[in-house]
């Protein structure tokens, strides 16, 4: 076998760089469809135990600060944060939930309340009914004072139980 090694290092350097690249992209190919299939086989359930529990579809909402006056980039950005970390979130906690919410489309809506006291309130109570919730404030670099609550993530869960947070609330 040290044989077989040496003769590879030794004549490596007579390989033309576009060979040895090549090589390597297909290398990376095989890696990938190898990797992906042992991931899909791994975590995948069958359908049937997606949606089991009875909970039917979900949502997750994210409620924009609307006296903040944020423009539409800031909003989006913001949004994004909110969702992100509600997924990073259920990742550690209920990581089943959020598989069921990804299988079912994953419903993302946009919706606006007047000031801070209404998105701490929705906050309260999205956790109170075991939803997750995720509250981003601003770090202060572009448009809005630091520390400023922004957006509020509440979900992904059940359709029936997010409205009982924020179904009152306006579309963005």
């Amino acid at each position: 076998m040290e044989d077989r090694l040496e003769y590879f290092v030794r004549h490596m350097g007579e390989c033309s760089g576009s060979v040895i690249l090549i090589l390597a992209l297909l290398i990376g190919i095989f890696l990938g469809w190898f990797l992906r299939g042992q991931k899909m086989n791994s975590t995948q359930e069958p359908p049937a135990t997606l949606v089991s529990d009875g909970f039917g579809e979900y949502k997750m909402v994210l409620v924009v600060r609307h006296d903040l006056g944020m423009g539409k980039g800031k909003v989006a950005a913001q949004c994004c944060h909110a969702a992100v970390g509600l997924c990073r979130q259920l990742e550690r906690s209920n990581p089943k939930l959020l598989h069921e919410w990804e299988e079912t489309a994953c419903a993302k809506v946009v919706v606006k309340a007047p000031d801070e006291t209404i998105l701490v309130d929705l906050a309260r109570k999205g956790r109170s009914l075991g939803l997750e919730t995720c509250l981003i404030r601003d770090a202060g670099r572009t448009q809005i004072a630091p520390g400023s609550k922004t957006v509020l993530g509440v979900g992904p869960g059940p359709v029936d139980l997010v409205d009982k947070v924020t179904g009152h609330l306006k579309l963005y």
